[in-house]
Parts: structure tokens; C-alpha cells; sequence
């Protein structure tokens, strides 16, 4: 249970998302959020592959640029496939 206080703050809170973001705060309180499309998840797999390859071929031919593209493009399809699952 909030105070009154609390309770105020959080209203202030939500009237500035109100104004700041209004279309975050129609699809927060629908809760349905934004999906992504098959592209953007074919980029992030995409890119996990493509990782995946370099930092075997670098591997393979022991060649430090190949190996760092590689961890490069398989951090990064990583991270944009984590930040899809964030609301």
C-alpha cells in the first residue's frame, strides 16, 4: 500500500509519460507492445551466424581481425535479440 505521497508522485510520473511519449503509454496500458518484424529477426540471426563463421575462419587461419569481427557481429546479434525480448 503507497502513502499519499507516493501515490501523488506516481501520478505526477505518469502524467509525464503522458505528455513526453504518448504512444508509449497507449501501448503500455493496452499491453500489447511493439512486435518485431521477420526482418529485423532474420538481421539478428543473421548476424549471429555471420559471427559464428568469422571467428571460425579467424580461428582457422589465426588471423586477430577476422576473430575480433566475428565476436563483434555475434555480440551485436545478440544484443539486438536480447533488447526484442525486453518490453
Amino acid at each position: 500500500m503507497l502513502s499519499r505521497n507516493e501515490q501523488q508522485q506516481l501520478r505526477a510520473i505518469e502524467q509525464w509519460f503522458e505528455i513526453s511519449d504518448p504512444d508509449l503509454t497507449r501501448a503500455l496500458r493496452s499491453g500489447r507492445l511493439r512486435q518485431w518484424g521477420l526482418g529485423r529477426r532474420l538481421l539478428c540471426l543473421g548476424l549471429m551466424v555471420l559471427g559464428v563463421g568469422l571467428i571460425a575462419l579467424g580461428a582457422a587461419v589465426s588471423n586477430v581481425l577476422l576473430l575480433f569481427v566475428g565476436i563483434l557481429s555475434l555480440t551485436t546479434g545478440v544484443c539486438l535479440r536480447i533488447g526484442a525480448l525486453r518490453p
